[in-house]
Protein backbone atom coordinates (compact mmCIF):
# COMPACT_ATOMS: atom_id res chain seq x y z
CA UNK A 1 0.00 0.00 0.00
CA UNK A 2 1.43 3.34 -1.07
CA UNK A 3 1.91 6.04 1.55
CA UNK A 4 -0.79 8.74 1.35
CA UNK A 5 -2.71 6.88 -1.32
CA UNK A 6 -6.24 8.20 -1.80
CA UNK A 7 -9.11 5.69 -1.66
CA UNK A 8 -12.72 6.17 -2.56
CA UNK A 9 -13.64 4.65 0.81
CA UNK A 10 -11.75 3.67 3.94
CA UNK A 11 -13.71 1.16 6.04
CA UNK A 12 -12.89 1.17 9.74
CA UNK A 13 -13.51 -2.35 11.06
CA UNK A 14 -13.29 -5.62 9.17
CA UNK A 15 -16.21 -7.51 10.70
CA UNK A 16 -19.33 -8.67 8.91
CA UNK A 17 -20.66 -5.14 8.41
CA UNK A 18 -17.35 -3.71 7.26
CA UNK A 19 -16.53 -6.49 4.82
CA UNK A 20 -20.06 -6.51 3.43
CA UNK A 21 -19.88 -2.76 2.83
CA UNK A 22 -16.48 -3.26 1.21
CA UNK A 23 -17.98 -5.99 -0.98
CA UNK A 24 -20.69 -3.67 -2.34
CA UNK A 25 -18.10 -0.98 -2.99
CA UNK A 26 -15.48 -3.27 -4.48
CA UNK A 27 -17.99 -4.85 -6.85
CA UNK A 28 -18.84 -1.30 -7.93
CA UNK A 29 -15.17 -0.82 -8.84
CA UNK A 30 -14.45 1.52 -5.97
CA UNK A 31 -10.97 1.69 -4.45
CA UNK A 32 -11.46 0.48 -0.88
CA UNK A 33 -9.19 0.00 2.12
CA UNK A 34 -10.45 -1.93 5.16
CA UNK A 35 -8.52 -1.19 8.35
CA UNK A 36 -9.14 -3.85 10.99
CA UNK A 37 -7.71 -4.04 14.52
CA UNK A 38 -8.37 -7.80 14.75
CA UNK A 39 -10.83 -7.56 17.64
CA UNK A 40 -14.18 -8.80 16.28
CA UNK A 41 -16.97 -8.59 18.83
CA UNK A 42 -17.91 -12.26 18.30
CA UNK A 43 -14.35 -13.61 18.49
CA UNK A 44 -14.97 -15.53 21.79
CA UNK A 45 -17.77 -17.57 20.17
CA UNK A 46 -16.92 -20.93 18.59
CA UNK A 47 -19.72 -20.77 16.04
CA UNK A 48 -21.94 -18.24 14.29
CA UNK A 49 -25.60 -18.98 13.66
CA UNK A 50 -28.58 -17.74 11.63
CA UNK A 51 -26.19 -16.77 8.82
CA UNK A 52 -27.87 -18.45 5.88
CA UNK A 53 -25.42 -20.54 3.87
CA UNK A 54 -22.80 -20.42 6.64
CA UNK A 55 -24.72 -21.91 9.57
CA UNK A 56 -22.41 -22.96 12.38
CA UNK A 57 -19.31 -21.43 10.84
CA UNK A 58 -16.54 -20.19 13.10
CA UNK A 59 -16.72 -16.37 13.30
CA UNK A 60 -13.02 -16.09 12.60
CA UNK A 61 -13.31 -18.45 9.64
CA UNK A 62 -16.21 -16.38 8.32
CA UNK A 63 -14.06 -13.26 8.42
CA UNK A 64 -11.20 -15.07 6.72
CA UNK A 65 -13.57 -16.15 3.95
CA UNK A 66 -14.92 -12.61 3.71
CA UNK A 67 -11.44 -11.13 3.37
CA UNK A 68 -10.65 -13.48 0.50
CA UNK A 69 -13.94 -12.66 -1.20
CA UNK A 70 -13.50 -8.88 -1.07
CA UNK A 71 -9.87 -9.19 -2.17
CA UNK A 72 -11.15 -10.72 -5.41
CA UNK A 73 -12.72 -7.32 -6.14
CA UNK A 74 -9.59 -5.31 -5.42
CA UNK A 75 -10.38 -4.41 -1.80
CA UNK A 76 -7.27 -4.01 0.36
CA UNK A 77 -7.23 -5.05 4.02
CA UNK A 78 -4.77 -3.59 6.52
CA UNK A 79 -4.28 -5.11 9.98
CA UNK A 80 -4.01 -1.96 12.05
CA UNK A 81 -6.05 0.38 14.25
CA UNK A 82 -7.41 3.80 13.25
CA UNK A 83 -6.36 6.44 15.76
CA UNK A 84 -7.01 9.64 13.84
CA UNK A 85 -9.50 11.05 11.37
CA UNK A 86 -9.50 14.62 10.09
CA UNK A 87 -10.42 16.60 7.02
CA UNK A 88 -13.71 16.82 5.20
CA UNK A 89 -15.79 15.13 2.55
CA UNK A 90 -13.66 14.08 -0.45
CA UNK A 91 -10.46 14.76 1.52
CA UNK A 92 -10.29 12.84 4.80
CA UNK A 93 -6.94 11.94 6.35
CA UNK A 94 -6.95 8.58 8.15
CA UNK A 95 -4.10 7.80 10.55
CA UNK A 96 -3.38 4.38 12.06
CA UNK A 97 -1.61 3.21 15.19
CA UNK A 98 1.06 1.68 12.97
CA UNK A 99 1.87 5.05 11.43
CA UNK A 100 0.01 4.68 8.14
CA UNK A 101 -1.59 7.78 6.66
CA UNK A 102 -4.06 7.52 3.79
CA UNK A 103 -6.68 9.77 2.28
CA UNK A 104 -10.30 8.93 1.63
CA UNK A 105 -13.24 10.52 -0.12
CA UNK A 106 -15.64 8.74 2.24
CA UNK A 107 -15.27 6.84 5.53
CA UNK A 108 -17.41 3.92 6.74
CA UNK A 109 -17.17 3.10 10.46
CA UNK A 110 -18.26 -0.41 11.44
CA UNK A 111 -15.91 -1.50 14.22
CA UNK A 112 -14.96 -0.61 17.77
CA UNK A 113 -17.88 -2.27 19.58
CA UNK A 114 -17.03 -3.87 22.95
CA UNK A 115 -19.33 -5.58 25.46
CA UNK A 116 -19.47 -4.35 29.04
CA UNK A 117 -20.46 -7.30 31.29
CA UNK A 118 -21.93 -7.33 34.79
CA UNK A 119 -19.28 -7.09 37.50
CA UNK A 120 -19.43 -10.68 38.69
CA UNK A 121 -16.06 -12.39 39.31
CA UNK A 122 -15.33 -15.14 36.80
CA UNK A 123 -18.06 -14.05 34.37
CA UNK A 124 -15.96 -12.31 31.72
CA UNK A 125 -13.58 -15.25 31.38
CA UNK A 126 -16.38 -17.47 30.09
CA UNK A 127 -17.96 -14.90 27.76
CA UNK A 128 -18.87 -16.39 24.42
CA UNK A 129 -18.62 -19.99 25.58
CA UNK A 130 -21.21 -20.71 28.27
CA UNK A 131 -21.87 -17.09 29.28
CA UNK A 132 -24.28 -15.98 26.58
CA UNK A 133 -26.64 -13.13 25.72
CA UNK A 134 -28.71 -13.91 22.61
CA UNK A 135 -31.27 -16.71 22.27
CA UNK A 136 -31.07 -16.53 18.50
CA UNK A 137 -27.28 -16.67 18.42
CA UNK A 138 -26.71 -19.33 21.11
CA UNK A 139 -30.05 -20.60 22.35
CA UNK A 140 -30.23 -23.83 20.36
CA UNK A 141 -26.83 -24.88 21.68
CA UNK A 142 -28.05 -24.77 25.31
CA UNK A 143 -31.45 -26.38 24.69
CA UNK A 144 -32.64 -28.60 27.53
CA UNK A 145 -29.79 -27.38 29.75
CA UNK A 146 -29.90 -25.65 33.14
CA UNK A 147 -29.77 -21.90 32.42
CA UNK A 148 -29.39 -18.90 34.73
CA UNK A 149 -30.46 -15.46 33.55
CA UNK A 150 -28.70 -12.61 35.36
CA UNK A 151 -31.25 -9.82 35.79
CA UNK A 152 -29.19 -6.64 35.76
CA UNK A 153 -32.11 -4.72 34.20
CA UNK A 154 -35.87 -5.30 34.01
CA UNK A 155 -35.32 -6.41 30.38
CA UNK A 156 -33.94 -9.68 31.69
CA UNK A 157 -37.54 -10.90 31.83
CA UNK A 158 -37.56 -10.81 28.03
CA UNK A 159 -34.42 -12.95 27.87
CA UNK A 160 -35.90 -15.44 30.32
CA UNK A 161 -39.07 -15.69 28.25
CA UNK A 162 -37.13 -16.55 25.08
CA UNK A 163 -34.73 -19.02 26.69
CA UNK A 164 -37.68 -20.75 28.35
CA UNK A 165 -38.74 -21.82 24.88
CA UNK A 166 -35.55 -23.84 24.66
CA UNK A 167 -35.32 -25.40 28.11
CA UNK A 168 -37.56 -26.18 31.09
CA UNK A 169 -34.89 -25.19 33.61
CA UNK A 170 -34.55 -21.40 33.74
CA UNK A 171 -33.69 -19.48 36.91
CA UNK A 172 -33.66 -15.68 36.96
CA UNK A 173 -31.06 -14.28 39.39
CA UNK A 174 -32.21 -10.75 40.20
CA UNK A 175 -29.36 -8.39 41.07
CA UNK A 176 -29.65 -6.00 44.00
CA UNK A 177 -31.50 -2.82 43.05
CA UNK A 178 -33.30 -4.36 40.08
CA UNK A 179 -37.06 -4.82 40.12
CA UNK A 180 -38.79 -7.16 37.73
CA UNK A 181 -42.35 -5.94 37.05
CA UNK A 182 -44.88 -8.00 39.01
CA UNK A 183 -46.82 -8.90 35.87
CA UNK A 184 -43.60 -10.24 34.27
CA UNK A 185 -42.80 -12.39 37.29
CA UNK A 186 -46.36 -13.74 37.17
CA UNK A 187 -46.16 -14.60 33.49
CA UNK A 188 -42.77 -16.24 33.79
CA UNK A 189 -43.74 -18.11 36.93
CA UNK A 190 -46.74 -19.51 35.09
CA UNK A 191 -44.43 -21.19 32.55
CA UNK A 192 -42.02 -22.58 35.14
CA UNK A 193 -39.35 -19.91 35.44
CA UNK A 194 -37.93 -19.57 38.98
CA UNK A 195 -36.53 -16.46 40.69
CA UNK A 196 -33.80 -15.88 43.25
CA UNK A 197 -32.79 -12.45 44.53
CA UNK A 198 -29.43 -10.91 45.30
CA UNK A 199 -26.33 -10.17 43.26
CA UNK A 200 -24.34 -13.40 42.80
CA UNK A 201 -20.90 -13.57 44.38
CA UNK A 202 -19.03 -15.35 41.58
CA UNK A 203 -19.11 -17.72 38.65
CA UNK A 204 -17.82 -21.16 39.57
CA UNK A 205 -15.91 -23.47 37.26
CA UNK A 206 -14.15 -26.80 37.53
CA UNK A 207 -11.23 -26.55 35.15
CA UNK A 208 -12.77 -25.64 31.82
CA UNK A 209 -16.29 -26.66 32.79
CA UNK A 210 -18.91 -24.28 34.19
CA UNK A 211 -20.27 -25.33 37.58
CA UNK A 212 -22.69 -22.51 38.29
CA UNK A 213 -23.16 -19.43 40.42
CA UNK A 214 -22.39 -18.74 44.03
CA UNK A 215 -25.47 -16.81 45.09
CA UNK A 216 -25.75 -13.89 47.46
CA UNK A 217 -26.51 -16.19 50.39
CA UNK A 218 -23.44 -18.33 49.69
CA UNK A 219 -25.33 -21.27 48.20
CA UNK A 220 -24.39 -22.67 44.81
CA UNK A 221 -26.83 -22.69 41.89
CA UNK A 222 -25.55 -25.35 39.52
CA UNK A 223 -25.95 -24.24 35.93
CA UNK A 224 -24.72 -25.27 32.47
CA UNK A 225 -25.11 -21.81 30.91
CA UNK A 226 -25.45 -18.24 32.13
CA UNK A 227 -27.33 -15.56 30.20
CA UNK A 228 -26.44 -11.91 30.67
CA UNK A 229 -27.44 -8.61 29.11
CA UNK A 230 -24.20 -6.98 28.05
CA UNK A 231 -23.93 -3.26 27.43
CA UNK A 232 -22.21 -2.83 24.06
CA UNK A 233 -20.29 0.41 23.67
CA UNK A 234 -18.80 1.79 20.48
CA UNK A 235 -15.24 2.98 20.88
CA UNK A 236 -14.65 5.70 18.33
CA UNK A 237 -12.39 8.28 19.93
CA UNK A 238 -10.97 9.10 16.50
CA UNK A 239 -14.39 10.52 15.54
CA UNK A 240 -14.51 12.99 18.40
CA UNK A 241 -12.41 15.73 16.69
CA UNK A 242 -15.01 15.75 13.90
CA UNK A 243 -17.80 16.27 16.43
CA UNK A 244 -19.22 12.71 16.38
CA UNK A 245 -19.92 11.38 19.88
CA UNK A 246 -21.50 8.00 20.74
CA UNK A 247 -25.03 8.36 22.11
CA UNK A 248 -27.02 6.06 24.46
CA UNK A 249 -28.92 3.18 22.88
CA UNK A 250 -32.22 2.57 24.66
CA UNK A 251 -34.93 -0.07 24.53
CA UNK A 252 -38.14 0.46 26.52
CA UNK A 253 -36.47 3.28 28.39
CA UNK A 254 -33.49 1.15 29.46
CA UNK A 255 -29.98 2.09 28.31
CA UNK A 256 -28.11 -0.75 26.61
CA UNK A 257 -24.79 0.85 25.71
CA UNK A 258 -23.86 3.43 23.13
CA UNK A 259 -24.01 3.74 19.35
CA UNK A 260 -23.26 6.17 16.54
CA UNK A 261 -26.43 7.91 15.40
CA UNK A 262 -27.04 7.60 11.66
CA UNK A 263 -29.63 8.41 9.02
CA UNK A 264 -31.35 5.53 7.15
CA UNK A 265 -28.54 5.82 4.58
CA UNK A 266 -25.90 5.27 7.25
CA UNK A 267 -24.84 8.92 7.10
CA UNK A 268 -23.62 10.51 10.33
CA UNK A 269 -23.86 14.18 11.21
CA UNK A 270 -20.57 14.77 9.36
CA UNK A 271 -20.83 14.75 5.55
CA UNK A 272 -18.82 11.91 4.09
CA UNK A 273 -18.67 9.83 7.28
CA UNK A 274 -20.97 6.81 7.48
CA UNK A 275 -21.48 4.01 10.01
CA UNK A 276 -23.09 0.56 9.90
CA UNK A 277 -23.67 -2.61 11.89
CA UNK A 278 -23.52 -2.90 15.69
CA UNK A 279 -21.78 0.45 15.80
CA UNK A 280 -25.23 1.90 15.01
CA UNK A 281 -27.60 -0.68 16.56
CA UNK A 282 -26.55 -3.05 19.35
CA UNK A 283 -29.55 -5.32 18.66
CA UNK A 284 -28.33 -6.38 15.20
CA UNK A 285 -27.46 -10.07 14.90
CA UNK A 286 -24.61 -11.09 12.63
CA UNK A 287 -26.55 -11.42 9.38
CA UNK A 288 -28.36 -8.13 10.04
CA UNK A 289 -25.02 -6.37 10.54
CA UNK A 290 -23.76 -7.81 7.27
CA UNK A 291 -26.93 -6.71 5.47
CA UNK A 292 -26.69 -3.23 6.97
CA UNK A 293 -23.07 -2.91 5.92
CA UNK A 294 -23.99 -3.93 2.38
CA UNK A 295 -26.83 -1.43 2.28
CA UNK A 296 -24.74 1.46 3.58
CA UNK A 297 -21.93 0.52 1.20
CA UNK A 298 -24.41 0.76 -1.66
CA UNK A 299 -25.56 4.19 -0.44
CA UNK A 300 -21.96 5.39 -0.30
CA UNK A 301 -21.35 4.14 -3.82
CA UNK A 302 -24.48 5.94 -5.03
CA UNK A 303 -23.32 9.16 -3.38
CA UNK A 304 -19.89 8.82 -4.96
CA UNK A 305 -21.43 8.05 -8.35
CA UNK A 306 -23.51 11.22 -8.13
CA UNK A 307 -20.49 13.24 -7.05
CA UNK A 308 -18.40 11.81 -9.90
CA UNK A 309 -21.09 12.70 -12.44
CA UNK A 310 -21.42 16.22 -11.03
CA UNK A 311 -17.64 16.66 -11.15
CA UNK A 312 -17.54 15.42 -14.74
CA UNK A 313 -20.33 17.82 -15.68
CA UNK A 314 -18.48 20.69 -14.06
CA UNK A 315 -15.24 19.75 -15.81
CA UNK A 316 -17.05 19.47 -19.11
CA UNK A 317 -18.69 22.81 -18.54
CA UNK A 318 -15.41 24.47 -17.65
CA UNK A 319 -13.68 22.88 -20.61
CA UNK A 320 -16.43 23.53 -23.11
CA UNK A 321 -16.59 27.21 -22.36
CA UNK A 322 -12.86 27.81 -22.20
CA UNK A 323 -10.42 28.64 -24.96
CA UNK A 324 -8.14 25.53 -24.90
CA UNK A 325 -11.00 23.20 -25.84
CA UNK A 326 -11.86 25.29 -28.88
CA UNK A 327 -8.24 25.74 -29.92
CA UNK A 328 -8.00 21.96 -29.98
CA UNK A 329 -11.28 21.61 -31.83
CA UNK A 330 -10.25 24.01 -34.62
CA UNK A 331 -6.85 22.37 -35.12
CA UNK A 332 -8.48 19.12 -36.24
CA UNK A 333 -10.79 18.35 -39.13
CA UNK A 334 -13.15 20.94 -40.52
CA UNK A 335 -15.93 21.57 -37.99
CA UNK A 336 -18.65 23.43 -39.91
CA UNK A 337 -20.09 23.30 -43.42
CA UNK A 338 -18.82 26.70 -44.50
CA UNK A 339 -22.33 27.74 -45.52
CA UNK A 340 -24.04 30.79 -44.08
CA UNK A 341 -26.36 30.21 -41.16
CA UNK A 342 -29.93 30.28 -42.40
CA UNK A 343 -31.16 32.91 -39.95
CA UNK A 344 -28.38 35.35 -40.87
CA UNK A 345 -29.27 34.93 -44.52
CA UNK A 346 -32.92 35.59 -43.67
CA UNK A 347 -32.44 38.58 -41.38
CA UNK A 348 -29.50 40.38 -43.05
CA UNK A 349 -30.44 39.94 -46.71
CA UNK A 350 -32.20 43.32 -46.86
CA UNK A 351 -29.81 45.30 -44.66
CA UNK A 352 -27.65 48.02 -46.21
CA UNK A 353 -24.02 46.79 -46.10
CA UNK A 354 -21.73 48.58 -43.70
CA UNK A 355 -19.40 47.45 -40.93
CA UNK A 356 -20.23 44.10 -39.32
CA UNK A 357 -18.92 42.31 -36.23
CA UNK A 358 -19.35 38.52 -36.39
CA UNK A 359 -18.97 37.21 -32.83
CA UNK A 360 -18.00 33.57 -32.41
CA UNK A 361 -17.21 33.36 -36.09
CA UNK A 362 -15.83 29.82 -36.04
CA UNK A 363 -14.41 28.97 -39.47
CA UNK A 364 -15.96 32.04 -41.13
CA UNK A 365 -19.04 30.88 -43.04
CA UNK A 366 -21.12 33.87 -41.92
CA UNK A 367 -18.26 36.37 -42.22
CA UNK A 368 -17.53 35.38 -45.81
CA UNK A 369 -21.21 35.55 -46.76
CA UNK A 370 -21.46 39.08 -45.39
CA UNK A 371 -18.21 40.14 -47.08
CA UNK A 372 -19.39 38.75 -50.39
CA UNK A 373 -22.41 41.05 -50.11
CA UNK A 374 -20.40 44.19 -49.55
CA UNK A 375 -19.93 44.22 -45.76
CA UNK A 376 -16.64 45.11 -44.12
CA UNK A 377 -16.44 42.31 -41.55
CA UNK A 378 -14.55 41.89 -38.30
CA UNK A 379 -14.60 38.14 -37.65
CA UNK A 380 -14.02 37.49 -33.97
CA UNK A 381 -13.50 34.34 -31.91
CA UNK A 382 -11.46 33.50 -28.84
CA UNK A 383 -9.66 30.61 -30.57
CA UNK A 384 -6.66 31.63 -32.66
CA UNK A 385 -6.99 28.39 -34.61
CA UNK A 386 -10.47 29.46 -35.74
CA UNK A 387 -9.25 32.90 -36.81
CA UNK A 388 -6.46 31.30 -38.81
CA UNK A 389 -9.02 29.28 -40.71
CA UNK A 390 -11.15 32.37 -41.35
CA UNK A 391 -8.16 34.18 -42.82
CA UNK A 392 -7.32 31.19 -45.02
CA UNK A 393 -10.89 30.87 -46.28
CA UNK A 394 -11.14 34.62 -46.93
CA UNK A 395 -7.91 34.52 -48.93
CA UNK A 396 -9.13 31.56 -50.95
CA UNK A 397 -12.37 33.41 -51.71
CA UNK A 398 -10.57 36.63 -52.64
CA UNK A 399 -12.18 38.48 -49.71
CA UNK A 400 -9.16 39.24 -47.53
CA UNK A 401 -9.65 42.96 -48.05
CA UNK A 402 -13.17 42.73 -46.59
CA UNK A 403 -12.56 40.28 -43.72
CA UNK A 404 -10.35 41.06 -40.75
CA UNK A 405 -9.94 38.88 -37.68
CA UNK A 406 -9.78 39.75 -33.99
CA UNK A 407 -9.48 37.53 -30.89
CA UNK A 408 -12.29 38.42 -28.49
CA UNK A 409 -13.58 36.71 -25.37
CA UNK A 410 -17.17 37.98 -25.28
CA UNK A 411 -17.40 37.41 -21.53
CA UNK A 412 -15.05 40.34 -21.04
CA UNK A 413 -15.63 42.23 -24.31
CA UNK A 414 -15.59 46.04 -24.16
CA UNK A 415 -15.92 47.88 -27.49
CA UNK A 416 -14.29 51.02 -26.07
CA UNK A 417 -16.37 53.29 -28.31
CA UNK A 418 -15.92 51.26 -31.50
CA UNK A 419 -19.22 50.46 -33.20
CA UNK A 420 -20.52 48.36 -36.08
CA UNK A 421 -23.67 48.64 -38.16
CA UNK A 422 -24.40 44.94 -37.63
CA UNK A 423 -23.35 42.88 -34.62
CA UNK A 424 -24.26 39.25 -35.06
CA UNK A 425 -23.75 36.12 -33.03
CA UNK A 426 -24.89 32.64 -34.05
CA UNK A 427 -25.12 29.71 -31.65
CA UNK A 428 -22.92 31.19 -28.97
CA UNK A 429 -24.03 29.75 -25.64
CA UNK A 430 -23.06 30.21 -22.00
CA UNK A 431 -24.48 28.41 -18.95
CA UNK A 432 -26.66 29.73 -16.17
CA UNK A 433 -28.01 32.80 -17.93
CA UNK A 434 -24.59 34.13 -18.92
CA UNK A 435 -25.83 35.14 -22.37
CA UNK A 436 -27.75 38.10 -20.97
CA UNK A 437 -24.50 39.82 -19.99
CA UNK A 438 -22.95 38.88 -23.35
CA UNK A 439 -25.88 40.42 -25.26
CA UNK A 440 -25.57 43.57 -23.17
CA UNK A 441 -21.89 43.81 -24.15
CA UNK A 442 -22.66 43.17 -27.83
CA UNK A 443 -25.44 45.74 -27.80
CA UNK A 444 -22.98 48.39 -26.63
CA UNK A 445 -21.02 47.83 -29.86
CA UNK A 446 -23.95 48.56 -32.20
CA UNK A 447 -23.90 51.91 -34.01
CA UNK A 448 -26.95 54.20 -33.94
CA UNK A 449 -29.67 52.77 -36.23
CA UNK A 450 -27.58 49.59 -36.37
CA UNK A 451 -28.82 46.03 -35.95
CA UNK A 452 -28.14 43.40 -33.28
CA UNK A 453 -28.84 39.80 -34.30
CA UNK A 454 -28.45 36.97 -31.78
CA UNK A 455 -29.41 33.42 -32.82
CA UNK A 456 -29.27 30.37 -30.57
CA UNK A 457 -30.47 26.83 -30.10
CA UNK A 458 -33.92 26.54 -28.53
CA UNK A 459 -33.97 24.68 -25.18
CA UNK A 460 -36.51 22.17 -26.47
CA UNK A 461 -33.96 21.01 -29.06
CA UNK A 462 -32.35 18.85 -26.35
CA UNK A 463 -34.91 16.10 -26.93
CA UNK A 464 -33.71 15.65 -30.51
CA UNK A 465 -30.33 14.30 -29.48
CA UNK A 466 -28.60 16.91 -31.66
CA UNK A 467 -27.71 19.13 -28.72
CA UNK A 468 -25.54 18.02 -25.84
CA UNK A 469 -25.17 19.46 -22.39
CA UNK A 470 -27.70 20.97 -20.07
CA UNK A 471 -30.81 23.06 -20.67
CA UNK A 472 -29.12 25.95 -18.83
CA UNK A 473 -26.80 26.33 -21.83
CA UNK A 474 -29.74 27.16 -24.10
CA UNK A 475 -31.97 30.21 -24.09
CA UNK A 476 -35.18 31.51 -25.55
CA UNK A 477 -35.15 34.83 -27.34
CA UNK A 478 -37.23 36.59 -24.70
CA UNK A 479 -34.77 35.55 -21.99
CA UNK A 480 -32.24 37.89 -23.60
CA UNK A 481 -34.50 40.97 -23.57
CA UNK A 482 -33.31 42.22 -20.14
CA UNK A 483 -30.00 43.05 -21.87
CA UNK A 484 -31.72 45.79 -23.94
CA UNK A 485 -32.88 49.12 -22.59
CA UNK A 486 -35.54 51.44 -24.02
CA UNK A 487 -33.11 52.68 -26.65
CA UNK A 488 -33.85 49.57 -28.67
CA UNK A 489 -36.67 48.53 -30.96
CA UNK A 490 -37.15 44.78 -30.90
CA UNK A 491 -38.04 43.67 -34.42
CA UNK A 492 -37.93 39.87 -34.01
CA UNK A 493 -38.18 37.83 -30.83
CA UNK A 494 -39.22 34.29 -31.55
CA UNK A 495 -38.43 30.61 -31.72
CA UNK A 496 -38.26 29.81 -35.43
CA UNK A 497 -38.73 26.20 -36.58
CA UNK A 498 -36.64 24.57 -39.26
CA UNK A 499 -35.52 21.12 -40.33
CA UNK A 500 -32.00 19.76 -40.06
CA UNK A 501 -30.58 16.46 -41.24
CA UNK A 502 -29.39 14.21 -38.41
CA UNK A 503 -25.58 13.98 -38.72
CA UNK A 504 -25.56 10.22 -38.22
CA UNK A 505 -28.74 8.96 -39.88
CA UNK A 506 -29.40 11.71 -42.41
CA UNK A 507 -33.04 11.72 -41.36
CA UNK A 508 -34.72 15.14 -41.12
CA UNK A 509 -35.15 16.44 -37.58
CA UNK A 510 -37.47 19.26 -36.53
CA UNK A 511 -35.59 21.86 -34.50
CA UNK A 512 -35.95 25.55 -33.66
CA UNK A 513 -33.66 28.56 -33.59
CA UNK A 514 -34.21 31.37 -31.12
CA UNK A 515 -33.95 34.67 -33.00
CA UNK A 516 -33.57 38.10 -31.44
CA UNK A 517 -33.17 41.02 -33.85
CA UNK A 518 -33.24 44.56 -32.55
CA UNK A 519 -32.48 48.02 -34.00
CA UNK A 520 -30.75 50.71 -32.02
CA UNK A 521 -32.86 53.89 -32.03
CA UNK A 522 -29.99 56.22 -31.22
Amino acid sequence: MDEMKTYDVVVVGGGAAGLSGAMALGRSRRSVLVIDAGEPRNAPADHAHNYLGREGVSPLELLEIGRAEVAAYGVEVLDDRVVGLSGEVDDFLVTTDGGRRVRARRVLVTGGVVDELPDVPGLAERWGRDVLHCPYCHGWEVRDQAVAVLATTPMAAHQALLFRQLTDDVVVVVHDGVEIPVEEEERLGAIGVRFVHGTPQEVLADGDALVGLRLADGSVLERQAIVVASRPHVRADFLRPLGIEPTPFEMNGVAFGTVIQVEPTGATTVPGVFAAGNATDVAMVLIASAAHGLRVGAWINAELAGADAASAAQARREGFFERPAWEERYTGDRVWSGRVNVQLETEAATLEPGRALDVGCGEGGDALWLADRGWQVTASDFADAALTRVAEHAAAAGLSDRVGTRRIDVRAFEPDGETWDLVTSHFLHLPDGGMVDVVRRLASAVAPSGTLLVVGHAPNDLHTGLRHGHHSYMHTADQLLPALDDGWEVEVCESRPRTQAHPETGEPVDIADTVLRARRRR
